[in-house]
């Protein structure tokens, strides 16, 4: 009898074109505790399917998540929602590193981060890297 490999998981690329380049920081309430303590960031993904595989990489991702969950819906745009709770401690190490990490699947190169006070910035992956080299 002759068997099959079985593929689990994302490897290199596999979410390419269905992750878009935005990533909303702040913007949302929190699940797993106050504002104060815990930031939630927002990838949006083009389809369903993709944003489960997403979040089901980011929770086993090196980087320290506390939640992570998929939007029941679409948003207005047509977008799902992967919504990551990250503790405050180390706050931009952990973004970058969880940014370094996603960018392997999706192969971004230049992310447009949105805060919750409307404010954006772009970042590279390389500037991310060389920053977290750094640290």
């Amino acid at each position: 009898m002759k068997y099959s490999q079985i593929k689990e998981g994302v490897e290199y690329g596999d979410l390419k074109s269905l992750i878009t380049t935005n990533i909303s920081v702040a913007e949302f309430e929190p699940k797993t505790g106050t504002d104060d303590d815990v930031v939630v960031l927002g990838f949006y993904a083009d389809d369903e399917a993709p944003a489960n595989d997403l979040a089901s990489f980011i929770e086993k991702s090196s980087v320290s998540v506390l939640d992570t969950e998929v939007s029941p819906a679409a948003d207005e745009d047509g977008y799902y929602m992967v919504f990551v709770e990250l503790d405050n401690e180390d706050l931009m190490k952990k973004v970058f590193a969880l940014i370094e990490d996603v960018s392997r699947l999706v192969e971004v190169e230049t992310w447009n981060l949105k805060f919750f006070n409307g404010t954006e910035k772009e970042i590279t992956i390389d500037k991310i890297s060389e920053w977290l080299k750094k640290t």
